[in-house]
């Protein structure tokens, strides 16, 4: 039931985008009395789509696999000690939880460091939000792991680095998936901050997109359901593609500490 209430507004969406404009103006809850896939091939035409989303690809992509590997790499020795004041900085972590992004602070930094309207930038910005609570996953679920891997490791001559690429790493895999899908979703979906970061259009992504097709006067709203499904479709795949590791890596106490 919670899941037919959770597609339900994606199935509204789908509706609308089958529909011409005139049906839509003239019934606009009716299901679409025929399938109308020309929306998709204007919607994809109109938002310039193609660049978009291969920009949307690379952002996600990058930020995606530096925000797990970061994470991963600082959750094993906050979790195990190895840090001197670990407590300390735990809570300096958690306190970022609750600030607000610094908005001006980083437009000024990203300028004058010749980020600002770069993909290697915005790729770090991008892997700079929400890192801390990627951390804090990743620190809860390390802390199940037994120590006695570490002796073991250590006996055999296994190396500090070595040891979290080989064995901790893998046996994050539920934990990292539940990161991955986390991070995936904040930069595929993220539209206010590439308006901020990225002056250029041929460097924007997918969602920057749908905004064109919004007019001054009217908006073809048939077109802009197309392009809405287009954008969330890839999040689908990925999300059922990863839900196993998702649901084993909340369910075996990801988010405990």
């Amino acid at each position: 039931m919670c899941s037919l209430l959770m597609l339900l507004p994606i199935l509204m969406i789908l509706n609308i985008s089958l529909k011409t404009n005139t049906e839509f103006l003239n019934s606009p809850m009716a299901i679409a009395s025929s399938l109308n896939f020309d929306n998709f091939a204007e919607a994809w035409k109109q938002g310039d789509m193609i660049i978009n989303f291969k920009n949307s690809l690379i952002y996600t992509f990058c930020s995606t696999v530096l925000t797990c590997v970061v994470a991963s790499l600082a959750a094993y020795p906050i979790s195990r000690k190895h840090i001197r004041g670990t407590g300390f900085l735990l809570g300096l972590i958690g306190i970022t939880l609750f600030l607000p992004d610094g908005i001006v602070p980083l437009l000024f930094f990203m300028k004058y460091t010749s980020l600002l309207n770069t993909y290697g930038g915005y790729i770090l910005l991008s892997s700079g939000i929400n890192m801390a609570l990627m951390v804090f996953i990743l620190v809860g679920f390390v802390k199940n792991i037994p120590g006695e891997l570490d002796e073991a490791a250590a006996i055999d001559g296994c190396g500090y680095f070595r040891y979290i690429l080989t064995i901790i790493i893998p046996l994050l895999k539920p934990a990292i998936s539940t990161v991955a899908m986390l991070k995936i979703i904040n930069v595929w979906n993220d539209f206010i901050n590439p308006y901020l970061y990225l002056t250029d259009k041929e460097k924007r992504p997918l969602t920057s997109g749908l905004y064109l097709f919004v007019g001054e006067f009217s908006t073809n709203w048939t077109i802009m359901a197309a392009g809405i499904i287009i954008v969330a479709a890839p999040l689908v795949l990925v999300y059922l593609f990863l839900q196993k590791y998702i649901i084993s890596g909340v369910s075996s106490g990801a988010l405990k500490g």
